[in-house]
């Protein structure tokens, strides 16, 4: 099963820090200043007494222009992987009494083989654990007399013996001799990590695989969502998986894809005329009862569940507008370029008013500071840069550009190239202006824009993305039947990275 990563496979994370520092000669009071804390805070991560967070870690990732292996690891994504382990830097994984695993590759990032030497203790009392996930597997017994079965089929295995097999076919092993020791290399298929084209979304997959495994509720699973689901369990991203809905439909229905069964708790609804509603209001108390960390739409309808969702008295509404933010890597930028609201609200000041604007564009701030942007530039698009009465949006945004925003500068009008091409700002004489040329964040005027921004991007481009709907008190999870799977593993990274970022500033506060 997935190995979830521990503070100790991070250990020198402060040395790799000081090591990028010296390189770049950079003073570690730039770091307390950029990460907003004391410099003995800073000391405190450079001697490893102190772990930085995942948004400090992305943070640090954008500031030193290197990606979070270099800092986690000591060593770039790029490069060709050599990783020695000495015994006593082993990584050991209890489980139970009867079997004690030790890693022996721990430090070797995105891995798609892990192995192991496994010691197995003859057992009385405990039962034995029986596992199912992608993937094969191959076991070289090295002393004792193991007995595996597989499938329903036993197989005995004394010393110098090996078996490989699909281990997606239920299996369990148990030792004959009072102990037995076995190499065990389990291969999960390529890591994620690797397949994504983008440096900046290797970063976030990192990032959301160093936080504590998160917990979902999923409403109604589906094939889709559940295959997503599972890539995130297989890296280690994703724990307790809550499935609401009819248990025997949904066993019979995605019996295929139900592999990770140690991983999925069954929340059965009578599939009766207020079913859907009845599963989304199952999903809201699994994240009252602080259960889960976010929320996934299955196979239900997305209106149906947000209405239940935003539901003043029974739902989990935060007080703001519900609004989608776009996570984008562009093939020419070197950093997160965020959009929103492309998918849920019309536009961005319905009857005139910016009331629903601030809430869409604090929803995008909130989601930039998780994933680590500092000093967060939002640009207003529309298709001039000059206000005019003839376009009242225009207007609007200047009224925008004039609030006070915390961590944040809000400037608008501003045509699209302007928000992002230096050149153009250049030729446009707009140099002093805080944000051209230089956007994290671009806000549409109507969700027309954002829809055709996003798809232009996203399938003519091929750019990488992630989703995150805010403006509930947890993420919600809603993808498309023609996102790619790259495109819904990313978004669960996405939110499992806010669910964190959400829970450590409620804990603050």
């Amino acid at each position: 099963m997935p190995r979830y990563m521990s503070k100790d496979d991070y250990d020198n994370i402060g040395k790799n820090i000081k090591k990028i520092l010296v390189n770049k000669g950079i003073d570690k009071s730039e770091l307390a200043k950029l990460l907003s804390i004391s410099e003995k805070e800073v000391d405190n991560i450079l001697t490893n007494k102190l772990q930085p967070s995942v948004s400090q870690l992305l943070k640090l990732s954008a500031f030193f222009n290197v990606d979070i292996a270099t800092i986690l690891f000591g060593e770039s994504y790029e490069k060709k992987k050599i990783v020695k382990t000495t015994p006593n830097e082993r990584v050991v994984v209890k489980r139970k009494n009867y079997l004690i695993y030790e890693s022996l590759a721990p430090k070797y990032s995105g891995k798609a083989i892990e192995p192991f030497i496994v010691d197995i203790y003859k057992t009385k009392d405990y039962l034995v654990d029986e596992s199912v996930h992608n993937g094969e597997e191959f076991i070289y017994v090295v002393e004792g007399k193991i007995k595996m079965i597989i499938d329903g089929k036993e197989y005995f295995l004394t010393e110098g013996d090996t078996i490989y097999f699909d281990s997606s076919l239920r299996h369990r092993i148990e030792s004959i001799t009072e102990k037995s020791k076995i190499f065990a290399a389990l291969y999960y298929g390529t890591s994620m990590l690797l397949k994504t084209k983008g440096k900046k979304m290797k970063d976030l997959i990192q990032a959301a695989k160093i936080i504590t495994p998160q917990n979902i509720v999923v409403i109604n699973p589906d094939k889709s969502s559940i295959d997503a689901i599972n890539k995130a369990v297989a890296e280690g991203i994703i724990n307790k998986v809550f499935l609401v809905g009819d248990r025997v439909t949904l066993e019979e229905n995605l019996s295929d894809y139900l592999i990770f069964q140690k991983h999925y708790i069954y929340e059965h609804i009578d599939n009766n005329e207020n079913y859907f509603q009845n599963c989304t209001l199952k999903g809201i108390e699994l994240i009252n009862r602080g259960e889960v960390d976010f929320i996934m739409k299955g196979n239900i309808n997305t209106a149906s569940m947000l209405k239940v969702i935003l539901n003043k008295k029974t739902g989990i509404p935060s007080g703001r507008r519900l609004s989608l933010v776009s996570i984008f890597e562009l093939y020419d930028r070197e950093k997160f370029i965020l959009l929103t609201d492309p998918a849920i609200n019309t536009e961005l000041f319905p009857e005139g008013k910016i009331d629903l604007s601030v809430d869409i564009i604090n929803n995008a701030i909130d989601v930039a500071k998780a994933i680590g942007i500092s000093d967060i530039k939002v640009a207003l698009l529309e298709a001039n840069e000059i206000p005019t009465e003839k376009i009242p949006s225009t207007i609007l945004d200047q009224e925008l550009t004039k609030l006070k925003w915390d961590d944040a500068i809000v400037y608008g009008p501003l045509s699209y190239d302007l928000a992002l091409y230096y050149d153009a700002v250049e030729k446009k004489g707009l140099k002093d202006n805080p944000v051209a040329g230089n956007a994290d964040i671009l806000v549409v005027p109507h969700i027309e824009a954002g829809n055709f921004l996003y798809k232009s991007w996203a399938m003519t481009m091929g750019a990488d993305v992630a989703n995150v709907v805010v403006g509930a008190k947890v993420p919600i999870v809603i993808t498309s039947r023609s996102d790619s799977d790259m495109v819904k593993f990313l978004t669960i990274c996405a939110n499992a990275i806010f669910a964190n970022y959400l829970s450590v500033k409620n804990r603050n506060h």
